[in-house]
């Protein structure tokens, strides 16, 4: 046979594989025997590779590759594009209807940036305003409190040295403003040193007039406050020496708030006599003649305040007191001991019977008694019997209701810092001031009698 034949032969018999029936399939194969070997091997390699491919080609679906649909065309067998494919693609892509995708509302952040904004602005404006307002109400000096006081001004201080001063004394709130005044008035380096009268409710351009006026030096006097001194004593002392009134020192000391930390821990109690009574250190102060009680009270409280620091507040509550019980106990310690030396196991024997209650309720110290006889019944116009037992120790339990004189540094710290005793009594000889101190009640009867004082 020649080539073109068997391609015929090769031709026909691939159509009827693809395209006739299985029966029909083997008679045109018995009648084609007579084609050559080689080209029947490789039409079995076509047939087989054409299923291989896609055993559903013939029925003219789409391959796994879908390239298209195995199709006989002319008696050939070739890959078509799968346009049916594609259409029944298109008409189930048409049967689906498409979600509609929600629209987001989108916020008008604008809105609520101009209202953060136009708040913030509001609130800046607010401050700004009150703060203008205290710095004007402090410069034009609008100030309830007009208690009048003299501070003195060192020679050779500057403008900045004076706005430090009356910042300090609390006369000026704004040191800045105060010194932009001063070189506005001219005043900058013409202001003279000396005593200067001031008060709270001083505007700055009253104060600097007043530095830019050559002041005489005014009297002083000093006086020298001893430790264990009373509020009625110091007060008595003041008038003598012509510094103030003692009845309107006494009155000023005891009704004004300075502002000091320790003031906080001084009670209100009625049946006080005295509400600062150990609140005035003793020292050595200079005072301006004719003063005014205001002034002598702050110069005085001041110092006190220079005492009874943080650290001894610190203190007080760390040994479990507070600070007015320090003062209270240190005032009897003060009156009661003979000695400086002697003050810390004195002040051992009230703080032993003050942690043993039961067995020793009252402290029993005479000084208390002296308080009441040498100055409750003296000041008080009517008598009062509930004030004097909350001040006797030997009727009131525990720590009386006050301080019963002014204690000094010593009689302070030595209850601060007591010995660490088991003394519950003590007495002191009273030629030479020494204390014999006892633990039960027979030792110091024995002391007592051992010094003649039973």
């Amino acid at each position: 046979m020649s080539d073109k034949n068997n391609y015929e032969n090769i031709d026909e018999l691939l159509s009827s594989i693809l395209n006739e029936p299985r029966s029909t399939q083997a008679q045109n194969t018995t009648s084609e025997q007579a084609v050559d070997v080689s080209k029947t091997s490789v039409i079995n390699t076509a047939v087989r590779l054409d299923e291989e491919i896609d055993s559903d080609s013939v029925s003219g679906q789409t391959n796994v590759f879908n390239f298209g649909t195995f199709q006989s065309q002319h008696g050939r067998t070739g890959l078509v594009p799968d346009e049916d494919a594609s259409e029944k693609a298109s008409v189930r892509n048409a049967e689906k209807p498409r979600k509609k995708k929600k629209k987001r509302k989108k916020r008008n952040y604008t809105v609520y940036g101009g209202i953060v904004l136009a708040t913030l602005v509001l609130c800046v404006s607010i401050l700004i305003s009150l703060f203008i307002i205290v710095v004007i109400r402090d410069v034009l000096g609008i100030e309830s409190n007009d208690n009048e006081f003299t501070i003195y001004i060192e020679e050779g201080s500057s403008t900045w040295d004076i706005a430090d001063q009356l910042y300090d004394e609390g006369i000026i709130q704004y040191k800045e403003v105060f010194v932009a005044f001063a070189k506005i008035m001219g005043a900058d380096g013409n202001m003279y040193p000396g005593d200067l009268d001031v008060a709270y409710n001083m505007s700055y351009a009253d104060i600097i007039d007043d530095l830019m006026e050559a002041r005489e030096s005014k009297e002083t006097v000093t006086i020298t406050f001893i430790e264990g001194i009373t509020l009625y004593e110091a007060a008595q002392l003041l008038e003598n020496n012509g510094v103030c009134d003692a009845d309107e020192f006494i009155y000023t000391f005891n009704s004004t708030v300075f502002g000091y930390d320790y003031e906080q821990y001084v009670s209100s109690e009625s049946l006080k006599l005295y509400k600062y009574e150990g609140f005035l250190f003793p020292d050595t102060y200079e005072f301006y003649v004719g003063d005014t009680a205001y002034n002598v009270a702050k110069k005085i409280r001041e110092r006190t305040d220079e005492i009874l620091t943080s650290e001894v507040i610190a203190r007080a509550e760390e040994i479990g007191y507070s600070l007015e019980d320090v003062v209270i106990l240190a005032s009897i310690v003060q009156k009661e001991a003979g000695s400086t030396d002697d003050m810390p196991a004195v002040a051992s024997v009230f703080i032993n019977r003050l942690n043993n209650p039961e067995q020793y309720p009252r402290l029993q110290s005479d000084a208390t008694t002296a308080y009441i006889d040498n100055i409750i019944t003296q000041v008080m116009t009517v008598s009062s019997q509930t004030m004097c037992d909350a001040y006797d120790t030997y009727t009131c339990l525990g720590l009386p209701v006050g301080a019963i004189c002014n204690p000094g540094a010593d009689a302070i710290n030595a209850v601060l810092y007591a010995d660490d005793t088991n003394y519950y009594y003590f007495c002191t000889d009273p030629e030479t001031g020494i204390a014999y101190f006892a633990s039960t009640y027979d030792e110091h009867i024995a002391n007592c009698e051992l010094l003649g004082i039973m």
